[in-house]
């Protein structure tokens, strides 16, 4: 789905007892929820869980000193701001260097796709096309890898990057505007109007001061770049990888020790609280949606990023959207967004039928639990802790 940047707190780190490194995020995107997932190595048991306020330099040093752990098991770790998210790269290997080398490499990879992606970029390639979008464009290559993933997957109805003119009217973060009905229709008129040629774009329709129609594949571009990283490392022959970017997390290969990968899910009414706790060995991919990164109130109504296509309102029903499975970066950030717009009922019904784990949180506080299938060794398990 479309995002906005938006005034944020900074960034909360976990660390309890089965966490030996965790990594907070900053997210922007309708899976960039304030800090949705604390993405960790369980290096070592022990400590106590600390949940606190810290700027983005002491994240970063943070991440770049594991504990407990002897250098021969510590990963070598890349972090940075890309996407409007903090990046971390945790890569292990015998060679440091060439270990280091991969993180390095990895990390080019994913600010490839934000040069391309990027609509809050002014030199990105899509910001380009949003300047002029009544012209035709070619799509960059990874706008239309999403293009099609979207359409594979069956969730065009819930997942539309055309809604960034929608998304504007209600500055998130800035005036936090709600639209009027007149402003919504105009928007979502011109929204539902692209036109293709082949690999070319252009918008149709009238453009007006309130409904300035643009594209928005910040909805799947992490997941994407983390999918070019994943790929870049598994080229370079690393022996295990942990990859977050905001609110998606992906693996690659082991930890040295053998033990699983876990990642743990918050609260989306309190980050001091893991509310999931996923466990599995190998390649797997974990995403989250959430209403509570951006979003403001009026008249008790809670106004958030993640738009229903239909309607241009917010999406209601969910609090939080959990997706993992064995599946693509770039599957599991638009699944996690689509499902999230359908609803805890359409979400766990789309969850069994296509294999994939699917944890919720719905507008009531309640959950709801689609588990992983039995053969793909991913484990889903309620936490709770404090």
């Amino acid at each position: 789905m479309p995002e906005r940047p938006s005034r944020r707190p900074s960034p909360r780190v976990g660390v309890d007892r089965r966490w030996g490194t965790c990594g907070a995020c900053l997210p922007r995107s309708s899976k960039s929820v304030r800090t949705s997932i604390l993405a960790a190595l369980l290096s070592r048991t022990g400590g106590t869980r600390l949940g606190r306020r810290i700027t983005a330099l002491a994240l970063a040093l943070l991440l770049l000193a594991p504990a407990g752990c002897s250098r021969a098991d510590e990963p070598v770790t890349v972090s940075g701001l890309a996407l409007g998210t903090i990046v971390t790269i945790e890569v292990y290997g015998a060679d440091r260097a060439a270990a280091e080398n991969a993180a390095h490499d990895a990390y080019a990879a994913i600010s490839a796709v934000e040069r391309e992606l990027d609509a809050y970029s002014a030199t990105s390639t899509i910001a380009a096309i949003n300047a002029d979008p009544f012209d035709w464009h070619r799509l960059p290559p990874d706008a239309l890898l999403i293009d099609s993933a979207v359409e594979r997957l069956g969730v065009s109805g819930s997942f539309s990057p055309y809604m960034l003119g929608v998304v504007r009217l209600y500055d998130f973060g800035g005036a936090d505007h709600v639209p009027t009905e007149g402003e919504l229709s105009a928007a979502l008129m011109t929204a539902s109007m692209p036109e293709h040629d082949g690999e070319r774009f252009r918008f149709v329709g009238i453009s007006s001061s309130t409904a300035v129609p643009g594209l928005d594949y910040g909805g799947a571009a992490k997941g994407l770049a983390l999918d070019a990283a994943r790929e870049s490392l598994r080229v370079a022959s690393v022996s295990g990888a942990l990859i977050t970017a905001g609110s998606t997390t992906l693996t690659l290969g082991s930890k040295p020790d053998g033990t699983p990968w876990r990642i743990g899910v918050e609260d989306p009414r309190d980050p001091n609280i893991v509310r999931l706790v996923a466990e599995w060995t190998g390649e797997a991919t974990l995403s989250t949606s959430g209403d509570y990164q951006q979003y403001f109130e009026v008249d008790g109504i809670r106004y958030h990023h993640i738009l229903d296509p239909e309607t241009g309102t917010p999406a209601r029903g969910t609090r939080s959207l959990t997706v993992v499975g064995r599946i693509s970066g770039t599957d599991s950030d638009i699944l996690s967004t689509a499902l999230f717009v359908g609803g805890p009922d359409a979400a766990l019904a789309y969850a069994k039928a296509h294999g994939i784990g699917v944890y919720i949180i719905d507008s009531e506080g309640r959950t709801h639990i689609a588990p992983a299938p039995a053969d793909s060794g991913i484990s889903l398990a309620e936490d709770g802790s404090e």
